[in-house]
């Protein structure tokens, strides 16, 4: 089973690379300052965290001053110490990107890696966040408006012509005014499912889709998919905490399961990555999980740390 002292030491340097952030950005506030101040002064935890985050940033700060002092003496020190030092700096550059942490910053609610929410809007309306989800929510006169910022949520709206429901992802956007679909962003992709009543969707403000129920479409940048039917219980669910796969290849149905659990999980050998997997899994049992697959398709699982999972042929 999954250490609880790890998962929280990896909340916790979480927090901690959220708080180093904000603190950089031009517009903290006094408040926030003191925020911070008491998230640190909660325990000798938090001060370890904090003195890590300091650590690895601060590891990164002498490779870019060194990329700096190259392209002022116009790369007369040695090419590959310059191209390690922009490594480095490319590799924090990169874990930007990939952290949650500065969506979760600028959310109005947000969940972690494997966590469900419920919230109830003002209007009536229903949101579920599914995993590492985060969206911005705004009710004015007119218009509803959520902003996906990561993740996958379900939207039940209460019906109001007078003011429509409007979900912005990426470049294109969600138009109802009553019905029950989900959206979910992954990277530069965005898609939608509907369960009930009618969605417009559009990626580039001139061509848009009307979905009915039991249809769905994807977009990327101003590209909008054809829309196409799905398994509408396997697509949604997740809001029973669990996850449906049919004769779908092993490496779908792992990086599935790694949105929901911490860490990892790699399979190796490509005739393992391609080999079909039915089933119903239960995202909260993650080692149940690992030994239903172990056992049906014959594989060993190597336990690593509690965040490196590997699956090879058994």
């Amino acid at each position: 089973m999954t250490d609880p002292h790890a998962i929280e030491a990896d909340d916790l340097f979480a927090e901690a690379s959220g708080w180093y952030y904000r603190l950089q950005a031009e517009d903290v506030t006094a408040d926030e300052r003191e925020a911070f101040s008491a998230w640190l002064a909660q325990g000798p935890a938090q001060a370890q965290a904090w003195e890590e985050v300091l650590g690895l940033l601060g590891a990164l700060c002498e490779p870019a001053r060194q990329i700096r002092q190259a392209q002022r003496a116009r790369w007369r020190r040695p090419r590959l110490q310059v191209w390690a030092s922009a490594a480095a700096v490319l590799l924090m550059v990169g874990w930007l990107a990939y952290s949650p942490w500065p969506d979760r910053w600028r959310a109005d609610y947000a969940t972690r890696t494997g966590e469900s929410r419920s919230i109830a809007l003002a209007d009536g309306s229903q949101l579920q966040l599914n995993t590492d989800t985060a969206v911005q929510v705004e009710l004015v006169d007119g218009e509803r408006r959520v902003r996906l910022l990561r993740g996958e949520a379900w939207f039940d709206v209460s019906h109001d012509p007078a003011r429509p429901f409007v979900i912005r992802s990426g470049d294109g956007w969600v138009r109802v005014v009553g019905t029950r679909f989900s959206v979910a962003r992954e990277g530069d992709q965005t898609r939608v499912r509907v369960a009930q009543g009618k969605v417009q969707v559009s990626a580039d403000n001139t061509r848009s889709v009307l979905l009915e129920p039991g249809r769905g479409v994807e977009y990327r940048g101003a590209r909008l998919s054809a829309e196409h039917g799905f398994d509408v219980p396997a697509e949604f669910a997740w809001r029973q905490r669990q996850l449906v796969f049919r004769e779908q290849p092993l490496v779908e149905v792992v990086d599935a399961l790694n949105r929901y659990w911490p860490g990892q999980t790699l399979v190796l050998g490509e005739s393992l990555r391609q080999r079909k997997v039915s089933g119903v899994f239960e995202i909260d049992k993650p080692e149940a999980v690992l030994k239903a697959l172990t056992h049906t398709l014959g594989l060993r699982a190597e336990h690593y740390t509690p965040y490196l999972r590997v699956l090879r042929e058994g």
